[in-house]
């Protein structure tokens, strides 16, 4: 898309252009624009310093059941009087309205919008962007407008996204690191000795199933969404630091990194390992495929499962709670938790110059003043600057995502996308 100043109507004739449903966008552009100027209008409002978020469904009521529930579809709660749509009411009604778990429904009466009521969605939604795996309901393909900032606009359609407004540019794709493959390429050792030590497990087996590189990274990736997520959530911000993976029993080498409290190495502080192993043999033990992959554990509904999945969430939590003081989180490629309230020593140069990507692999970039940023900022780009090969994501007090990584000895971060 050109790099041009863009305005709700502009969004509006883009969405409509490329709406993906046979049937074309359910509602007039004229009248889109006017949700989306309503919206937009909305979001430059606060409320004692906390900005506006919400989701804005345009369906008419009618077409949800009246049998909805939340996370297996949505739970309609109709007023007895419908109400204008105004940014004013929009403001008042997004506190109840929970970005996470509910939505403002709206659609034309007579020719003009009207709020009808709230569906109430439940956060299972959030699965493919928190962590965790999708659920998509027929309801979700009416558009739905998130808004998560001052001038953060996105339509979506079964989850995914239209078109959006951001930094008050028209974009149709949102920075998402996970879907790079220099990110993936930071654990290729890891992964692969996941999977021999699972082939191993499974070499006892009259019919070896194999697990696919894929799933173990997709487990490993759903974790750590979940993790930022629950440290947006906090708003107290923090950072998450990973190192290279000891050899053997040797400890993590931590260089210029000095850690408050650093635990010892042993099963509990290991055992995200453990409930990834025990994930690929269950999966596994469902099928007599040569190999599992991402597919087979999204589709498995066992509460066995289920179960570990919730484990391996619980692992993100933790890893959350330990940023609420002062310091990182210091894990390793294995996520194993080394530590926290770690400090990257001031010892250390900072980079005289740092880039931000403009793409997911960091192919284009433009050059930024490592002065711009706070103190957690600087000391990812110190930490990556003295350890090439590690990985620093920085989570701002504002919900704000960072990933810093040395790419040809060149400290460059992205930022991620936070609208799901």
């Amino acid at each position: 898309m050109a790099a041009e100043h863009a305005y709700p109507p502009d969004l509006a004739r883009y969405v409509e252009e490329h709406w993906p449903s046979p049937g074309g966008l359910p509602l007039p552009q004229g009248l889109l624009c006017e949700a989306l100027s309503v919206a937009f209008e909305a979001s430059m409002t606060s409320d004692e310093g906390r900005p506006t978020t919400f989701r804005l469904l345009l369906t008419p009521a009618d077409k949800l059941p009246e049998t909805g529930a939340p996370n297996d579809g949505v739970l309609r709660l109709l007023f007895d009087q419908g109400r204008p749509l105004s940014a004013e009411e929009l403001c008042r009604l997004s506190p109840s309205a929970a970005f996470e778990t509910s939505l403002i429904g709206a659609w034309p009466e007579d020719g003009k919008l009207r709020i009808w009521g709230i569906a109430h969605s439940g956060p299972a939604w959030l699965a493919p962007t928190w962590g965790g795996r999708s659920l998509v309901s027929n309801w979700t393909y009416d558009p739905i407008v998130h808004v998560t900032g001052p001038g953060q606009l996105a339509v979506r359609c079964a989850g995914k996204l239209v078109g959006a407004l951001q930094r008050g540019l028209l974009v149709d794709t949102m920075m998402d690191v996970f879907d790079s493959q220099w990110l993936p390429a930071l654990f290729v050792r890891e992964r692969e000795e996941v999977q021999a030590e699972h082939a191993g497990l499974q070499a006892q087996s009259a019919s070896p199933t194999l697990a696919d590189h894929s799933l173990v990274g997709r487990i490993g990736q759903h974790m750590v969404r979940r993790a930022i997520q629950l440290i947006r959530n906090a708003r107290h911000g923090g950072m998450i630091l990973v190192v290279e993976t000891g050899s053997g029993s040797a400890p993590v080498d931590l260089g210029a990194i000095r850690l408050k409290y650093r635990f010892g190495q042993d099963e509990p502080s290991r055992r995200y390992r453990g409930l990834l192993l025990q994930i690929l043999e269950r999966v596994a033990a469902t099928t007599t495929k040569a190999s599992v992959g991402w597919s087979d554990f999204a589709l498995d509904g066992s509460p066995g499962l289920q179960k570990l999945e919730q484990s391996v969430f619980e692992w993100s939590r933790l890893m959350a709670n330990l940023t609420a003081i002062d310091g990182a989180v210091v894990v390793d490629k294995r996520f194993a938790l080394v530590g926290f309230g770690a400090e990257v020593s001031a010892e250390v140069a900072v980079p005289w110059r740092v880039w931000r990507a403009l793409d997911t692999e960091g192919r284009t970039r433009e050059p930024d003043e490592v002065e711009n940023v706070g103190t957690r900022h600087r000391a990812a780009y110190r930490f990556v600057h003295s350890h090439p090969e590690g990985l620093a994501i920085v989570v701002s007090h504002d919900g704000g995502v960072s990933f810093v990584a040395n790419r040809e000895n060149e400290v460059v971060f992205w930022e991620q996308s936070v609208s799901p």
